[in-house]
């Protein structure tokens, strides 16, 4: 009996602010690949717990991406949206600041992943609200919508977490417009280079 086995080396490389407490991104190089696509999953992981560890969200949007692509994946990245909470002693809810370094890798990512012909699945269900309203984020995906997919969206218009989906699961174009905001953005910071 002959067994043909396949060794593949990933390289691993996480991102994290100084305290460790969040992971601005991780990215799996698949080394063997040499003319393939960069892929992105977009998810909200503002926990210390979660900047550590990838499981079923990870295998289950690297399965997706496969059944989607006619091209190998060279490089799949995920990204937390990690925003700044703030309490508001006069608000019933949690107001969330940009995280500008955050911003930093969503955008260079998405840019890279079009510039490569590969593919971005966001993911974050209702907590994302948080953070993905700002402005910035806002005009940042609707550039980006046309590599962009989700496995369906909650009643709110944001797309589902992805450890829902499974080996049949069809994905849907992203409409960032469908969204309905509820939480409030505080300080955008980010300056305009051109000015």
């Amino acid at each position: 009996m002959n067994t043909h086995i396949e060794e593949v080396t990933i390289r691993v490389k996480s991102i994290f602010n100084e305290d460790k407490t969040k992971r601005y991104m991780r990215t799996y190089e698949f080394t063997d690949v040499v003319d393939g696509v960069i892929c992105a999953v977009i998810i909200y992981s503002p926990r210390m717990s979660d900047a550590f560890l990838s499981g079923t969200t990870t295998q289950r949007a690297y399965m997706l991406m496969r059944n989607h692509l006619d091209k190998p994946i060279r490089e799949m990245r995920v990204i937390s949206l990690v925003p700044t909470l703030a309490i508001n002693d006069n608000l019933p809810y949690v107001e969330s600041q940009l995280d500008e370094v955050n911003f930093h890798y969503v955008e260079a990512t998405l840019d890279e992943v079009e510039t490569s012909g590969g593919m971005i699945i966001v993911g974050w269900g209702s907590p994302g609200r948080l953070m993905h309203h700002s402005t910035l984020y806002k005009t940042l995906f609707a550039e980006h919508e046309a590599s962009m997919y989700c496995i369906g969206t909650t009643s709110k218009g944001e797309p589902q977490q992805i450890r829902m989906a499974n080996e049949n699961t069809v994905l849907e174009a992203f409409n960032n417009e469908s969204i309905k905001p509820k939480f409030k953005i505080l300080k955008e910071t980010k300056q305009d280079d051109s000015k």
